[in-house]
């Protein structure tokens, strides 16, 4: 089991170098590149003290709890940086630290102690206040976080449909299933030492080498993490690229600010509203900017010289939909029209998919039953 570790505690190393050695790498790159390097440092240090006979909980007062609350906490800012329109690092960001500093002065009480004094309040674990106190203090930091992540990734996939007319590479979907994966590790070990500890009335009194044992095989499991971490993070795109953020501060971009800024305050008007809605209806129909299956709403706002706040506001208020589902009704009307044209009969469906700017062929069955209630193949049946 503990080779698990070293092999764990490799492949990070492996991981961040890759990260590292990408081309104008991101702030969320770096981001992760930190993180993984954590996670050697820490998976590394638990299989030296296994096997070196320690008990961290004894000889090093509890570094490993301390970097699991870390954990956590570099979860959400990768998660935060991913999703952020700016690639810089905001110095509030550092305020995610504060939990591990908690965490690890509330543990100098324990550091100061002999080590006779330490080994017999680890045999008492489950009835000495200040153990449960430094749980607490774990349960608390990587709930909250946890939580926080995956409201995060909510958030973005309501915001993303805004903005974009495609999800393949952005929804970050790989990260909330590892966040969910990261819940049910966490529900498992905290059933299973909840039970040992306390619930297992064989279990009042546990030799530190035993808890040892026991800790080393739960973090363990962090290995399986780490090495999706590193695979999909090294996959990962930048969500809001140069051309999807704000422009330069130029003069001219200063006086469209003022401007905005200044019809922001009156409130869209309902004959501004119209003629945006007639232009951005007349410009999907003449150029057929759908066709591209990397379209955004940042493209439309440029071509159109409308703010993206205010292409948004009109798509969800008179034609209720958000960007995705206006931008992709477009593209499976072309596919239906392509469907009863002779001339496509020898084209597969996915052909005709792709030539109308869907990127993949699970995002075109799912796009299209949504839209006529039916799977393509089924649809083309019926013609």
């Amino acid at each position: 089991m503990e080779v698990l570790l070293l092999i764990g505690a490799f492949q990070a190393i492996f991981f961040a170098v890759l990260v590292l050695s990408k081309k104008g790498k991101s702030v969320s790159d770096k981001i992760l590149a930190g993180w993984l390097f954590l996670f050697a440092i820490h998976l590394a240090f638990v299989y030296y003290s296994y096997k070196a006979g320690h008990v961290y909980d004894i000889d090093y007062g509890h570094f490993p709890a301390g970097a699991i609350v870390l954990h956590y906490s570099l979860m959400y800012l990768y998660a935060k940086s991913l999703i952020s329109k700016e690639n810089v690092f905001e110095a509030k960001w550092l305020l995610h630290i504060i939990p591990t500093i908690i965490f690890y002065i509330s543990t100098i009480p324990l550091v100061l102690l002999p080590y006779e004094k330490k080994a017999d309040l680890v045999t008492r674990i489950t009835t000495d206040s200040y153990f449960n106190f430094l749980f607490a203090i774990i349960i608390l930091s990587i709930t909250v976080y946890l939580v926080a992540t995956l409201r995060l990734l909510k958030k973005h996939n309501v915001s993303m449909r805004k903005m974009f007319s495609y999800v393949e590479d952005i929804d970050l979907s790989w990260l909330r299933i590892l966040a969910f994966l990261l819940v049910l590790l966490w529900i498992v070990i905290s059933s299973l030492t909840a039970y040992v500890f306390y619930l297992d009335g064989t279990s009042n009194i546990m030799l530190p080498t035993d808890h040892m044992e026991l800790d080393m095989q739960g973090q363990s499991a962090f290995v399986i993490f780490v090495f999706l971490l590193g695979f999909f993070g090294i996959k990962q795109q930048i969500i809001y690229s140069p051309s999807t953020r704000k422009e330069p501060r130029n003069e001219q971009n200063i006086t469209k600010e003022i401007y905005i800024n200044q019809y922001q305050k009156s409130g869209l008007k309902k004959e501004a509203a119209s003629a945006h809605l007639k232009a951005l209806l007349s410009y999907m129909k003449e150029e057929q900017p759908y066709l591209n299956g990397k379209f955004s709403l940042k493209e439309v706002s440029s071509a159109l010289g409308i703010s993206t706040n205010y292409l948004s506001q009109v798509i969800n208020e008179n034609l209720e939909k958000n960007f995705f589902d206006f931008v992709n009704d477009y593209r499976v009307d072309l596919v239906k029209q392509k469907m009863t044209d002779p001339s496509n009969k020898n084209y597969t469906l996915l052909s005709l998919a792709f030539d109308c700017g869907f990127n993949s062929k699970s995002s075109f069955n799912a796009i299209f039953k949504k839209c006529e209630g039916v799977t393509p193949t089924e649809f083309l049946k019926t013609l």
